[in-house]
Formats: C-alpha cells, sequence, structure tokens
C-alpha cells in the first residue's frame, strides 16, 4: 500500500550536541525520509533546543526549506520583551515569505514561561491566522493547555511528546476542546492503539510525526499502515490532517 506521508514532527539541522548516530543535517535527515517512505516533512530548526533565539532558528529553517522543496517550515514563536524583538507582525511577514505553515513554541529552551499575560498575544496569533500550534507534552502541562484552549477556542493546539499514560488528562480535553488536535509518535502510541483512538474521536485529530532526529520514523510508520483501520483513515493520519490544517492557514 502506498500512502502519501508527511511528518509533522521533525527537526532539522545542528544542535548544542551532537550524537553521531543521529542525523546532523538536511541531506542525513532526506536519507532517512526516503528509507522509510516520507514525502514530506513540516520541520523546524533543531537550533529550537538550544538558547538560540527564535529569530535565529527561524533564519535556520527558512534557509534549509528554500534548498529543499520536501521540507515545509515551522517557525519558532518567542515573547518579545524589547522594542527591536520581533513582534507578532514581524513573525507574520517572515512566515509568510519563508512559506512556513505552523509554528512551535518551546519556552523550556527559550527559557519564558506559559502563562497567558506572556504569551497571549501569540497565542492570539495563531488563532487569527488559523495557525497549527505545535507544543511538547514535556513542557506545556494539561493545566496550561486547558487555559489556552478555554481562552482561546479557535487555537489549533497540537500536542506532541505526549507519555504513554497521557490519556488520562488527554481524552477529557479532547472531548472538551474541538479544535486540540494530538501526535501520534514513539513517545506516544495510545493504549489499544490508534483504532481505540478513532473509536472515540475519529481520525481527523491524530498527526502523524516522528519527532526526527531523536526517534526514527519506521515503526511508527508501519505501526499505522498495519493496523486495522480503513484506508481513508490512515491516509488522514499520515499526511491527510496536517495537509488540510496547513491549507487553512490565512494571513
Amino acid at each position: 500500500m502506498t500512502m502519501q506521508i508527511i511528518d509533522a514532527n521533525c527537526g532539522i539541522g545542528p544542535w548544542g550536541w551532537r550524537d553521531a548516530i543521529l542525523p546532523g543535517d538536511v541531506p542525513e535527515t532526506l536519507a532517512i525520509l526516503d528509507y522509510c517512505g516520507i514525502d514530506r516533512a513540516l520541520a523546524y530548526s533543531n537550533l529550537a533546543h538550544t538558547p538560540a533565539s527564535a529569530r535565529t532558528a527561524n533564519a535556520a529553517i527558512t534557509a534549509a526549506a528554500a534548498d529543499c522543496d520536501r521540507l515545509i517550515p515551522a517557525f519558532v514563536l518567542a515573547p518579545h520583551p524589547y522594542d527591536d524583538s520581533p513582534q507578532p507582525a514581524d513573525y507574520v511577514q517572515a512566515m509568510r515569505a519563508a512559506g512556513a505553515k505552523a509554528v512551535w513554541l518551546r519556552p523550556k529552551f527559550q527559557q519564558h514561561g506559559t502563562e497567558t499575560w506572556l504569551v497571549g498575544g501569540l497565542l492570539a496569533l495563531c488563532a487569527d491566522c488559523r495557525l497549527p500550534l505545535l507544543v511538547s507534552a514535556e513542557e506545556v502541562p494539561p493545566d496550561r493547555v486547558q487555559q489556552w484552549c478555554r481562552e482561546f477556542p479557535a487555537l489549533r493546539l497540537v500536542v506532541t511528546n505526549l507519555g504513554y499514560r497521557a490519556d488520562v488528562w488527554l481524552y477529557p480535553l479532547l472531548r472538551q476542546h474541538p479544535e486540540l488536535r494530538a501526535c501520534l509518535g514513539h513517545t506516544y502510541v495510545p493504549p489499544g492503539g490508534v483504532e481505540r483512538w478513532v473509536r472515540h474521536f475519529g481520525a481527523k485529530r491524530l498527526l502523524f510525526g516522528s519527532g526526527l532526529p531523536h526517534y526514527g520514523p519506521g515503526g511508527l510508520v508501519g505501526m499505522v499502515m498495519y493496523c486495522e483501520l480503513a484506508a481513508a483513515d490512515k491516509a488522514l493520519i499520515l499526511a491527510g490532517n496536517i495537509e488540510q490544517l496547513m491549507t487553512e492557514v490565512r494571513w
């Protein structure tokens, strides 16, 4: 069975340390995508995992994607305390020019809080532009997910890096907030498989995300390909859901 696959959680390029077995540049990452049959990747710069500024990380992914049409840029947003810091309008201009289709908040690595008084302007930007906002469950706790979704009901929030016991809080939040989504990944395979998820919520709110460069995509691709779901549901999870979100971004 051949299906389009778009990786919604892919880091590109160097970061603060280098493990020789992990892909550290674009050609190495593309080789893994090729091996696993992944067509494109919604990619952020691994500089987001360092104290480097969001501006630096965004410039890096813009340059990488300009040289490779299989990479779709995902920017990193951060609060703007200074007069010469990027403002929301500056982010919009840069994202439009780069062809970016999603954003991340990385509060742990960018060293800022998650309170709405601090990041509310960025959340409003994402909601207004219908930008998918990806966050790690390791950095944004469930109570904050609940607060953001309640205060910004149009926010298309995608939670990644979920743990295997996350369903205890994730499922109640999914029931309350129809725009909340989750990213399937090696740290999150729903107990009972993707079949249980689809029985509860359908296939349209679960995205495929490998977690490259720290996790390999092969096993995850196989799990979706060979699960007991209709081909149409598999196609949504592997590519259709993130593709739909990206097509609905409005500037």
